[in-house]
């Protein structure tokens, strides 16, 4: 029997390589061989140990330790399960790492991200830190000669983005701060950018994200002092405040509250971060703007289009600095100094891949 090395988290901080065989595919299912997988800010709160699911008795608990992780992939299509139409083996694809049963009442009006069964990749599914991925037909995007694979693999982190900004209804005549420079950050300033917006704000902590959110065209790229932020967009927006604020950083922070401050009366707040701890808000200050906060997680349709066919035509168009982002890659063998990499080394990071 053939086989195959997959890194498996055997406890926090901690991965191990292991020889497993060699998936085959299904009838609708197919088999990639990975070419790159991307680091995402929930496998780094896993790695560490901090991600809420990790909880005791969190019905994905069961999911974390001796899992497969990595949803951000990209690779060769090299078999094919029965009744497979319109994929090729050679064909090169990036994996959409949700997985609805398109049953449901959500599926059925293309809310796929809500739907009531929803599965991931790199938890009920083996994901991308391994030599080969089994994927449902149904979850392959071909890619268009133009990407990469190391840039297809963080079509994830774009799509995010996207989808972010289709629920915060984003317009030319919105004045928006996003809160973190990190992969998600950026994305979302560059999706923010193709929408149209009047004004973009960013906070980014290091010299590298500085010079990604100017590349997109942000327009006030802060420190991420909150009184300096505050001081900032009240100058730029005379004391009102801006429309929208789009969170991405989470762990630990205060980035609500400074949400919450900087937005003005009737806006928005749409939050992506995965917060560690509990986090508290002034709820009479949320009353009196009659602030609007929604989460954001995953993606799916903006109207008829499926937001991943968005995100590729931002990078093919040269909207999203994928290329640019990708600070390192490690093969498999050293992926917990990959890991290790993002958690010490964060001034000059900013997506980490795996790379076969």
């Amino acid at each position: 029997m053939k086989t195959m090395k997959v890194a498996v988290l055997e406890k926090p901080k901690r991965m191990v390589i292991e020889e497993r065989p060699i998936p085959e595919p299904g009838p609708g299912w197919v088999r990639l061989k990975n070419k790159a997988s991307g680091i995402c800010g929930s496998d780094m709160h896993i790695y560490t140990g901090n991600h809420p699911w990790l909880q005791p008795g969190h019905p994905m608990e069961k999911f974390v330790l001796g899992n497969v992780y990595g949803h951000e992939i990209a690779g060769l299509v090299d078999a094919l399960g029965g009744g497979v139409e319109g994929i090729g083996i050679g064909d090169r694809a990036a994996v959409n790492a949700i997985v609805p049963c398109h049953r449901c009442e959500f599926c059925r009006v293309g809310l796929f991200q809500l739907c009531r069964n929803l599965e991931h990749y790199g938890f009920h599914y083996p994901g991308g830190f391994a030599e080969y991925t089994l994927v449902p037909a149904t979850n392959i995007l071909k890619l268009p000669q133009q990407l990469s694979f190391e840039e297809a693999a963080i079509l994830d982190v774009l799509v995010v983005g996207v989808h972010a900004v289709q629920l915060a209804e984003i317009s030319m005549a919105d004045r928006v701060a996003i809160l973190g420079a990190g992969p998600i950050g950026l994305a979302m300033a560059a999706a923010v950018k193709r929408s149209g917006a009047r004004e973009i704000f960013i906070t980014a902590k290091h010299p590298i994200q500085k010079e990604l959110a100017r590349s997109i065209g942000v327009d006030h790229v802060l420190e991420t002092s909150s009184d300096a932020v505050l001081k900032t967009v009240a100058k730029y927006t005379g004391d009102l405040g801006v429309d929208c604020v789009l969170e991405s950083v989470g762990y630990k922070s205060n980035t609500m509250e400074l949400a919450l401050q900087l937005v003005r009366r009737g806006g928005r707040i749409i939050f992506t971060g995965v917060f560690e701890e509990d986090i508290s808000l002034n709820m009479g200050t949320v009353l009196i703007k009659e602030a609007t906060i929604r989460a954001s997680h995953a993606f799916g349709m903006w109207n008829l289009v499926h937001e991943l066919e968005l995100a590729v035509e931002m990078m093919v168009k040269g909207q999203f600095p994928a290329k640019q982002m990708i600070t390192h890659s490690f093969p498999l063998e050293k992926i917990n100094e990959a890991f290790a990499q993002k958690l010490e080394e964060n001034k000059k990071t900013v997506k980490v891949e795996i790379v076969f």
